[in-house]
C-alpha cells in the first residue's frame, strides 16, 4: 500500500512542513519523505506573494502512524462527500470580457498611481483572452528580477477580476515590453549556447524556467542543425536541455 501523503501551502517551507507533519500525525521530519514543490516568493508590498508548496508522505517503517492517519482521513473524506452531495451546485457565471477588461485596466492604473509612477495601461480582448499592457519608462520598476513582480501583478489582477466579476479569466499581462525583451534576450542566448555545444559536444541543462521561456528556447533552436532540445524535471523546477543531436524532441 502506498504511503499516505499531503500537499501543504504556507508562507515558508518550514511552516508548510510543520503543518504537514501535524496533519499526518508524525512526530518529526525523520518519519517523513519531504518534497518541496514550490519555493515561496514575496509579493508587491506584501500583496500577491506566492506561498511555498510542500508534499509530505509517511516514510516506510512508519506505517502504523500512516494507518492512523488513513482511518482519520477516510472518515473525513466520507463526511466531505456526503456534504458535497447535499449542497446544490452553484450556477456557472459566464464571463463578460469587456467588464473584466475594464476591471483589470482600472485596477492596474490604480496600482501604478499608488506606486507614484507614470505609465499607461491599455488592453484588448483576443477570443477568450484578456491582453493587457503597461507601458512607460518608470513602469520598469514593476518588472522585478526575471519578471518576479510581473508574475505577482498577474496573479493579483486575476484575483481582483474574479472577485469583482464572479468568473475566471485568461489574462496575458506585459509590463514595459518585458515579454518582448525577454524573448529577444533568450533567443540570442540560445544561439550563442548552441555554438558552444556544437564545438564541445556536451549537453547543457539551463536553470528552471516557466513554460513561456522554455518555449522561446525550444523555438530558438528548432532550425539549428545538430542540436535538439527537450524539457526535464517537474514544475516549478522544469528546465530546458540542449544536446548535440540531429533529432528534435518536443516539450
Amino acid at each position: 500500500m502506498p504511503n499516505k501523503w499531503v500537499e501543504v501551502e504556507a508562507k515558508t517551507i518550514d511552516d508548510a512542513i510543520k503543518a504537514g507533519l501535524n496533519e499526518l500525525q508524525l512526530d518529526d521530519a525523520t518519519e517523513a519523505d519531504i518534497n518541496v514543490l514550490r519555493q515561496p516568493e514575496g509579493g508587491v508590498f506584501g500583496v500577491g506573494g506566492i506561498k511555498a508548496l510542500v508534499r509530505i508522505s509517511v516514510r516506510n517503517g512508519y506505517k502504523n502512524k500512516g494507518k492512523r492517519y488513513q482511518g482519520k482521513n477516510r472518515r473525513y473524506e466520507k463526511k466531505e462527500r456526503q456534504s458535497r452531495k447535499s449542497e446544490p451546485r452553484k450556477p456557472k457565471i459566464e464571463a463578460d470580457p469587456k467588464k473584466q477588461l475594464d476591471v483589470s485596466v482600472n485596477f492596474l492604473e490604480g496600482m501604478i498611481k499608488s506606486f507614484g509612477l507614470e505609465g499607461t495601461v491599455k488592453g484588448t480582448t483576443e477570443e477568450e483572452n484578456l491582453v493587457v499592457s503597461v507601458s512607460g519608462e518608470q513602469t520598469e520598476a514593476l518588472v522585478g528580477e526575471k519578471g518576479s513582480i510581473i508574475r505577482a501583478l498577474h496573479e493579483l489582477t486575476r484575483t481582483v477580476i474574479q472577485r469583482k466579476t464572479g468568473a475566471g479569466t485568461r489574462l496575458r499581462l506585459d509590463v514595459a515590453e518585458y515579454g518582448k525583451k525577454r524573448k529577444e534576450a533568450l533567443t540570442i542566448y540560445a544561439e550563442r549556447l548552441t555554438n558552444q555545444i556544437l564545438e564541445d559536444g556536451q549537453e547543457v541543462m539551463l536553470e528552471p524556467m516557466n513554460s513561456v521561456d522554455r518555449k522561446t528556447l525550444h523555438d530558438a533552436v528548432t532550425n539549428i542543425d545538430g542540436i535538439r532540445s527537450y524539457s526535464e524535471g517537474r514544475e516549478p523546477y522544469r528546465s530546458v536541455v540542449f544536446a548535440p543531436n540531429n533529432k528534435t524532441e518536443e516539450e
